[in-house]
């Protein structure tokens, strides 16, 4: 009983970006008007790969195929290829949009410019029946972006545009509770502290990734001094912002670990004493807890000196 060589229209494989994929060459040279690349292109077992590139426009830059672990000696083939979307196995449409790679070695081929949400082939080949290779596509092609990362104040939310993906296939982001789609490619995001947030986009069946950062400057502002000497100027330890937080708390202790003031909510600032007594000058460490309900925020801790 025989078995029937695969052919390469029927073994064609899908491939996305970013994937880390391994092929193997196990196809007969028999693409439609397959003459057409004489010269072009000579391996006699090989695979077709498809795939389609984003929304995103390249700007002057092609695809990155990365192939590498090749078994195929003495040598493999590539080359992408731009055909015909309704029949991408007639080589006789075939454009090519980069040169021909002939190696056995780890190697990076470069495309032209590719144009955007697009199919395009990616032929690779080899003399070695059934030998594989390691591919992967990358590039700007194959990539999605959130733009822009940004710095904002506390309580502020920023705007990030995503584009390169098909906004009627929706997006996910993570953190998922601090984001908010406003319209098909923007979303308004909302940390409580500095925050890198991923989103993924998708692009017909396949899904492409980006981060982006979102600076949160201090929600509060503490004075590294002090001077309690009843001059009605800078006697008290004021930090402006944390009366907005409920239930905070702030605790300050002595070099030496001793607590000497504590308070929730700090409704009264702290005037440098210790039970009705002046403390002495010097460096003190307040820790403060902002305890805000809808966010897990990092103890703030620092020092003071109390000038007298």
């Amino acid at each position: 009983m025989s078995t029937q060589a695969q052919t390469a229209c029927n073994n064609l494989l899908d491939l996305c970006g970013q994937v880390d994929s391994t092929v193997t060459l196990s196809s007969a040279m028999d693409l439609d008007n397959v003459a057409a690349l004489n010269g072009s292109f000579s391996a006699t077992s090989v695979q077709v790969i498809r795939f389609h590139t984003t929304y995103l426009d390249p700007a002057g830059q092609g695809l990155e195929v990365h192939l590498s672990n090749s078994q195929c000696a003495p040598f493999f083939q590539a080359r992408v290829f731009q055909p015909d979307p309704f029949n991408p196995c007639d080589a006789g449409a075939f454009v090519s949009v980069s040169d021909l790679m002939t190696t056995n070695e780890d190697t990076v081929l470069y495309t032209a410019p590719l144009y955007i949400n697009t199919d395009y082939i990616l032929l690779v080949g080899s003399n070695t029946p059934g030998c594989a290779l390691d591919v992967r596509l990358e590039g700007r092609s194959v990539s999605i972006d959130a733009c822009c990362a940004a710095a904002i104040d506390y309580g502020e939310t920023v705007n990030v545009e995503v584009k390169g993906s098909d906004p009627a296939l929706g997006f996910v982001w993570t953190p998922e509770e601090l984001a908010q789609m406003v319209d098909n490619q923007l979303a308004n995001l909302s940390p409580y502290e500095t925050t890198t947030f991923e989103v993924t986009g998708f692009v017909e069946g396949c899904s492409y990734t980006d981060a982006v950062l979102v600076a949160v400057g201090s929600p509060i502002e503490v004075p590294n001094a002090f001077s309690p000497n009843n001059d009605n100027f800078n006697d008290t330890f004021d930090i402006y912002g944390l009366s907005q937080f409920e239930f905070s708390t702030i605790e300050i202790f002595d070099r030496w670990g001793q607590s000497v003031f504590r308070s929730v909510s700090y409704p009264n600032p702290w005037d440098g004493t210790f039970r009705g007594r002046a403390v002495p000058a010097g460096t003190y460490y307040y820790v403060v807890n902002l305890n805000e309900p809808n966010a897990n925020l990092a103890p703030i801790t620092g020092h003071v000196a109390v000038i007298r």
